[in-house]
């Protein structure tokens, strides 16, 4: 059983992944979608920008996006 932060996770990762071509996407955007807690997947994202799995962007156009390629 995982927990919900690790499920979490997975489904903000596979929304990068899904959205690749499109740039930083946003946390509310990915909260609102995969209906995650926005606090909690702020937390989260950022956990995964410390170990080098996401790099972020600041600014209007900014977000998180993946640092390597999801094939």
């Amino acid at each position: 059983m995982l927990s919900k932060k690790t499920r979490y996770a997975m489904l903000a990762l596979t929304h990068l992944a899904r959205e690749i071509d499109k740039g930083p996407i946003q946390i509310s955007e990915i909260a609102r979608i995969e209906n995650i807690p926005q606090r909690f997947l702020e937390t989260i994202l950022l956990e995964m920008k410390k170990i080098g799995i996401l790099g972020s962007k600041l600014g209007k156009s900014g977000g998180y996006y993946l640092i390597k390629k999801p094939a």
